[in-house]
């Protein structure tokens, strides 16, 4: 257990990372908690709301990639703050749209600035971080995907609903400066004997070295286990959101319960993929096997949750079930960016998330299509659910290529 005590230091890295992924999930999730209160007060159609999400999505796989070069060339602390400033600034801005048009820019241009976040973060995990203690410190970094959903939803609909929709926005872009002023002062650099002692355990790499643009891209190219870890996010990622954007849905319209009661099963799926993040990154720290062996079995059984899921047409399972269904959709994420932290070159981290990162929002944004392609052609929501179950299987097929390191 000693491996898991964390220094100050590293408690407070992990803390403000934490809080930084954590605000990025707050501000993307803003429009979708008050969108029919401001879909009324500017006359916009279902439509014309929902375009706002596409919006976001379409400008952070944008930024991903580029945003994770940017950390490695200017260092990962300044993109956090610069991110932190821009979501700050951009969710501002939101309180004042007055047309379709400019709305959705300002979403575009949210999805940019949320882009580097996430590889950022983790370049900063890796570096104060050992490889034994990576598991636990993502798991819980990891933790805060799920989190967002219940802070946005606590206090953005009823500001909404009692101080206007503007004042909504103009809360949630006061949080990302509240965390823009922790970090400032707590994510830096580790000291050189820290570093020394990373480069050591990473296999002797110097991590002072400034990666060139041509290194990035020779790293992406030619690394396997990147490229075997892209093609496992882009199959699991793109079905863990699928089917957390569809299980709503397909309980309303499939099951015929009624929206309450979706919520509230959805609730349960949500505590129970935030308990099992960090659980299982313990846990990889812990048990004597390799973290791609670990990572590819509970992505594997993500496709026999699924099943169970939509199998189930008694409505008072679904309260069994959805919790199984939420580990199953999460549990890997823990894992698989732990394998990112520890597969790339030190000082080429943030390009490594951002690489595979590309490929999980190609997923997201690619699963939704399949599912309403399949439910086209059956009409059944539970055969659309059933037809992505596959996708987690070759997933966690291209996990076992991953050649790590001895820890």
């Amino acid at each position: 257990m000693g491996r898991l005590n964390f220094s100050r230091t590293q408690l407070l890295i992990l803390i403000s990372v934490w809080l930084t992924f954590l605000i990025s999930f707050v501000v993307r999730l803003s429009w979708s908690s008050v969108m029919p209160i401001v879909n009324e007060a500017l006359n916009f159609t279902p439509q014309m709301g929902t375009s706002y999400l596409s919006a976001f999505y379409l400008g952070y796989a944008l930024a991903v990639l580029p945003g994770g070069i940017l950390a490695d060339r200017i260092g990962y602390r300044k993109t956090i703050l610069f991110s932190l400033l821009s979501m700050s600034i951009v969710t501002a801005l939101m309180s004042t749209i007055d047309s379709y048009t400019y709305g959705w820019v300002l979403r575009f241009l949210l999805g940019i600035a949320s882009g580097p976040v996430q590889a950022s973060c983790l370049s900063a995990l890796g570096d104060h971080f050992g490889p034994n203690q990576r598991g636990a410190a993502v798991g819980i970094f990891m933790s805060c995907t799920s989190f967002g959903i219940t802070t946005v939803n606590l206090y953005a609909p009823v500001v909404a609903t009692y101080y206007g929709w503007q004042m909504a926005f103009l809360v949630t872009a006061a949080l990302p400066l509240l965390v823009l002023l922790l970090s400032y002062f707590t994510v830096r650099k580790p000291s050189a004997e820290v570093l020394a002692q990373r480069a050591l355990e990473d296999g002797g790499v110097d991590l002072t070295e400034k990666p060139s643009l041509k290194d990035n891209l020779r790293h992406i190219l030619q690394n396997r286990n990147i490229k075997f870890l892209a093609i496992a996010g882009f199959f699991a990622t793109g079905t863990t959101w699928g089917v957390t954007q569809w299980a709503n849905l397909y309980m309303v319209k499939q099951l015929g319960v009624t929206a309450i009661y979706a919520g509230q099963v959805m609730s349960a799926f949500g505590t129970a993929a935030l308990i099992a993040k960090p659980t299982i990154g313990i846990l990889s720290d812990l048990l004597p096997i390799k973290k791609n062996h670990l990572a590819a079995l509970v992505m594997f059984l993500f496709a026999p949750a699924l099943i169970l899921f939509a199998s189930t047409t008694n409505v008072d399972m679904l309260f069994i079930v959805g919790p199984i269904l939420g580990v199953g959709a999460f549990m890997h994420s823990a894992l698989t960016n732990a394998l990112v932290v520890q597969s790339a070159e030190p000082r080429l981290r943030g390009t490594t998330a951002g690489f595979v990162n590309l490929f999980n929002q190609i997923g997201v944004m690619l699963a939704p299509m399949l599912l309403s392609q399949v439910l086209t052609f059956t009409g059944n929501y539970q055969y659309a659910l059933m037809s992505i179950a596959v996708a987690p299987v070759l997933g966690a097929i291209a996990l076992f290529f991953v050649r790590l390191r001895k820890d």
